[in-house]
C-alpha cells in the first residue's frame, strides 16, 4: 500500500472528536469485556504517531510509532496478539506503560476502510500476560470491523452534510447571480428579448414588455414567436440576422419603423449567440436601442450643413453681380467727379435693389429652416 494514500486516508478521519462517540464507546466496552482486559482503543497511525481516538481504561492521547504495537498490526495486516510483552523480542526492551504499568497483552485489528487501506486499529490491552480463544479472536475482528463502518458511516454522512451546504451555498449563488443579472437586464433602457431555435420568446426585460403593450396594444407572454411583433418590412432582414446568430455569428441592423400615431422611430439591432456550458447555441439575445435623437440630431446638423452650403453658393455666386455693377458704376461716378448722369444713378439703384433682393432671400432661407425645426414632432 502506497504510504502518501494511507497518510491522506488517515487524515481524512482524524478531525472528527471521535470520544464522543457512543457507539465506538459502547464497542470498546465490549471488546474490554470479551477480552477480559482493562484497556481498550481505537486508534489513528499516521507518519509519526499512534493517535488514541477513543479509550476504555485510560486517559493517554498518543503512543510513539517505534514502540507502538499497532504498528505491527498494520504491517501485518491481519488480527495481531502478544501474549506476554516483555517474552517478545520485539517489545522486550521497549516497554509500553499507560496508567504507570507496564503492558503486558495486546491484541489488535486493522480498521480497514472500503477501499482497502488500513488507517488504525482496534485493540486491547491488558497489565497482566493472557490468551485469546477462536472465539475472543473473532469477536475482536467483528468489532474491529464494526467500528470501521461507524467510522466510515459518519464520514460520508459529513462529507454528505458538506455537500449539501456547498451545494446550498452554490445555489445561493447561482440565486444571487440570477437576481443581480435580472436586475441589470430589467434596468436597461434597451429592448432585450431572448430567443429560442425556434424564434419563441424565452424571456424580456420591463423595456420590451411595455414597449410591445403600447405600440401593439397586447401583453408579450413567453412562448410568443417574436415575428409577430416586428414590422412587416423588417422581417426578412430579421430572420436573416437571426439564423446568423443560430450559427454562432453576431448581426447587426439598424433602420426606422413608422408606428403611426407613436411617430417614426430610429433603431439600432443587435443579435447575439446566447451560449450553454456546453458552448452550444441556445438560442439568440436580441436588443433593440433607440436611437431617434441621435438620428434627428444628425438630420438637424446635415440640413444646417446643407444650409450653409446654400448661403455660400448665393454669397459666391449670386452676390458677385450685383456687387460688380455696383462697384463699376462707383467707378464712373468717381471718374465724374461725383456728378454721376442719372442714368448711372438708375443702374446703381438697380443693382442695390438686386442684392438687397438676395439678401432677403438668404434671410427667408434661414427662417423656413428655422421654422421647420422648431415643428419637427417628437415621437415620445
Amino acid at each position: 500500500m502506497n504510504e502518501a494514500v494511507r497518510l491522506l486516508a488517515v487524515k481524512q478521519f482524524e478531525h472528527f472528536n471521535w470520544q464522543i462517540d457512543d457507539e465506538l464507546r459502547e464497542l470498546l466496552i465490549m471488546a474490554s469485556q470479551i477480552c477480559e482486559t482493562a484497556i481498550a482503543l481505537v486508534s489513528l497511525l499516521d507518519d509519526h504517531k499512534q493517535w488514541i481516538k477513543v479509550s476504555e481504561g485510560t486517559s493517554s492521547e498518543s503512543i510513539p510509532l517505534d514502540i507502538a504495537f499497532c504498528t505491527h498490526t498494520l504491517q501485518h495486516g491481519d488480527l495481531t496478539v502478544v501474549n506476554d510483552t516483555l517474552a517478545d523480542g520485539r517489545f522486550a526492551n521497549h516497554p509500553i506503560i499507560l496508567n504507570g504499568s507496564v503492558i503486558r497483552f495486546y491484541a489488535g485489528f486493522p480498521l480497514t476502510t472500503r477501499e482497502g487501506v488500513n488507517i488504525g486499529t482496534l485493540c486491547v490491552m491488558g497489565e497482566q500476560p493472557n490468551t485469546l480463544d477462536n472465539h475472543q479472536q473473532l469477536m475482536l475482528k467483528m468489532l474491529a470491523k464494526q467500528a470501521i463502518n461507524i467510522m466510515e458511516l459518519k464520514l460520508s454522512y459529513d462529507m454528505l452534510k458538506k455537500t449539501k451546504m456547498e451545494a446550498y451555498e452554490q445555489k445561493q449563488t447561482i440565486q444571487n447571480a440570477e437576481i443581480r443579472l435580472r436586475a441589470f437586464f430589467e434596468s436597461s433602457a434597451n429592448f432585450h428579448v431572448l430567443l429560442g431555435r425556434k424564434g419563441e420568446i424565452l424571456d424580456y426585460n420591463k423595456s420590451a414588455y411595455n414597449f410591445i403593450r403600447r405600440i401593439h396594444a397586447t401583453k408579450v407572454k413567453r412562448g410568443d414567436l417574436f415575428t409577430i411583433y416586428l414590422a412587416p418590412a423588417f422581417v426578412e432582414t430579421f430572420t436573416e440576422k437571426y439564423n446568423l446568430a443560430l450559427a454562432g455569428e453576431k448581426g447587426y441592423a439598424e433602420g426606422y419603423t413608422d408606428y403611426g400615431e407613436h411617430g417614426e422611430i430610429w433603431w439600432e439591432a443587435n443579435f447575439e449567440p446566447a451560449w450553454n456550458n456546453d458552448n452550444d447555441v441556445i438560442g439568440v439575445s436580441y436588443s433593440i436601442r433607440n436611437v431617434t435623437e441621435r438620428k434627428r440630431y444628425e438630420q438637424k446638423i446635415i440640413a444646417q450643413n446643407q444650409s450653409l452650403i446654400n448661403i455660400a453658393y448665393i454669397q459666391s455666386h449670386e452676390y458677385r453681380g450685383p456687387l460688380t455693377s455696383i462697384m463699376g458704376m462707383m467707378n464712373l461716378i468717381r471718374e465724374e467727379g461725383y456728378q454721376p448722369p442719372v442714368e448711372y444713378l438708375q443702374l446703381l439703384e438697380s443693382a442695390i435693389s438686386k442684392l438687397d433682393e438676395k439678401i432677403h432671400e438668404i434671410v427667408t432661407h434661414v427662417n423656413t429652416h428655422e421654422l421647420s425645426e422648431k415643428n419637427t414632432p417628437k415621437l415620445f
